[in-house]
């Protein structure tokens, strides 16, 4: 018997009982939703927590947080740096010094308090440093400032005026206090203040400074960056007017820095060769590699509750199936009589449930991937109506991967060849003569 007419005998017996086939595809279909819909939860919640982690931190970055006390001094010097850059696979070295002196930036009768830092600006580039304007700082006294320093400034209303004078309830500077002023910072003088005291006096030093660059906006919307970076002759002017000393030690400490390795796969051995030296490091991929495990274990559960709906599908295949076995023993007589192989016979009913399995599996993928649809559709409009919340982006809270439509139509009719084993088997088994007399 040719598989063509295997078919053609399939799909006439399938066709005698429609009512009871379509209710086990329908089991099936709804059983193969399930399964995806819940997993794609598991999946939307994974991808939009990687993206999160990994939006505005490049996962080929590494920050240095000191090293251990029994290596000497615990602070990052020059000398690890150097040893930093000579690491294989390493594309960059950053490093900043932060200002601890007391300080006020002016611009105009506007005032700033905001963060100060020294970086090395060739070490930047590499690391990918963009500008939303201007150039990089060529001379000591010019500086780039970050993409929201301009939000930062307030206008000057007394010499010490208390934080319920400058911001609202929201922590936002009064409307009547921003700063106004519409056109570009570029090639304005800001006028930096060190401060220290003389007795009951806070004596001030003014250093003049150019803006020649302003920093591209974070990716994040709500990191903000309104620093300044300065150069490192004008942090050692900062520590010389705030020690009181001519000719004060050069600060070669740095607060931040971070290693780029040239690819993702580099990041891990990188890293852990710098904890083997005594070094305390950190990398996104290992906070990737956490959230993997934590939604592996999800996806898993999720999975598991899913295939159960599936298995009580197969209940329905095995009832169908049984029934046709029952239903045929004529049939399969006939084919026995006229030398019909048992293994043949077995075949088809094997072909029939799986069939049937395909089906299902095919129709619940189409409708699962419907719900997905509808679901990241509706969950901004839900959000906003049950919980008065507005998304600031969108988000996907179900995602199905290919490869997982394609395990669960893999296990669909791995469930459907199961459930129609026995009574497959059973049909083999039946005995030409009670079958043609309808003995069974």
């Amino acid at each position: 018997m040719k598989l063509k007419d295997q078919f053609r005998f399939i799909r006439k017996n399938m066709k005698k009982n429609r009512s009871r086939v379509f209710m086990t595809i329908l089991a099936t279909s709804i059983g193969c939703a399930f399964l995806i819909v819940l997993a794609s939860v598991g999946f939307g919640l994974h991808k939009h927590i990687i993206s999160e982690i990994t939006q505005d931190r490049s996962v080929t970055q590494i920050e240095i947080h000191g090293k251990e006390q029994g290596s000497g001094d615990s602070s990052i010097t020059d000398k690890d740096i150097k040893r930093f850059e000579e690491i294989p696979n390493v594309k960059a070295v950053t490093r900043r010094k932060n200002v601890d002196a007391l300080t006020q930036v002016e611009l105009g009768n506007y005032l700033a308090q905001t963060s100060l830092s020294v970086v090395h600006y060739p070490s930047e580039k590499k690391a990918g440093f963009e500008l939303k304007e201007g150039r990089m700082p060529e001379k000591p006294n010019e500086v780039i400032v970050g993409y929201h320093f301009k939000e930062g400034l307030y206008k000057s209303i007394d010499e010490e005026p208390s934080p319920e004078e400058i911001y609202n309830e929201k922590g936002q500077i009064k409307k009547e206090l921003r700063y106004s002023n519409k056109e570009s910072l570029l090639n304005q003088t800001l006028l930096l203040k060190t401060f220290k005291s003389e007795g009951n006096m806070e004596v001030p030093e003014e250093t003049s400074l150019k803006i020649v660059g302003i920093a591209k906006a974070p990716k994040k919307d709500w990191l903000m960056d309104g620093g300044i970076f300065i150069s490192d002759t004008v942090l050692q002017k900062i520590n010389k007017f705030a020690s009181g000393e001519k000719n004060p030690t050069t600060n070669q400490e740095y607060q931040q820095v971070t290693i780029y390795a040239n690819s993702m796969e580099e990041v891990k051995d990188i890293s852990q060769s710098l904890k083997d030296e005594g070094y305390y490091v950190y990398s996104v991929v290992d906070e990737i590699e956490e959230v993997n495990l934590v939604f592996s274990i999800l996806k898993f559960g999720l999975v598991f509750i899913g295939t159960i709906a599936l298995l009580i599908a197969s209940i329905g295949i095995y009832n169908t199936m049984s029934m046709a076995v029952t239903e045929r023993t004529q049939d399969i007589g006939i084919m026995k009589a006229i030398g019909g192989h048992p293994k043949i016979i077995k075949k088809i009913f094997l072909l029939e449930s799986s069939y049937i399995g395909l089906i299902g599996a095919i129709l619940g993928a189409l409708v699962a991937y419907l719900i997905s649809f509808s679901v990241n559709a509706a969950l901004p409009f839900a959000i906003k109506q049950f919980f008065e919340q507005e998304m600031t982006r969108p988000i996907s809270l179900s995602y199905i991967p290919p490869y997982l439509t394609i395990t669960c139509i893999i296990l669909s009719i791995l469930v459907a060849v199961l459930s129609g084993l026995k009574p497959a088997s059973k049909a083999t088994k039946i005995d030409v003569l009670s079958a043609l007399r309808r003995d069974i």
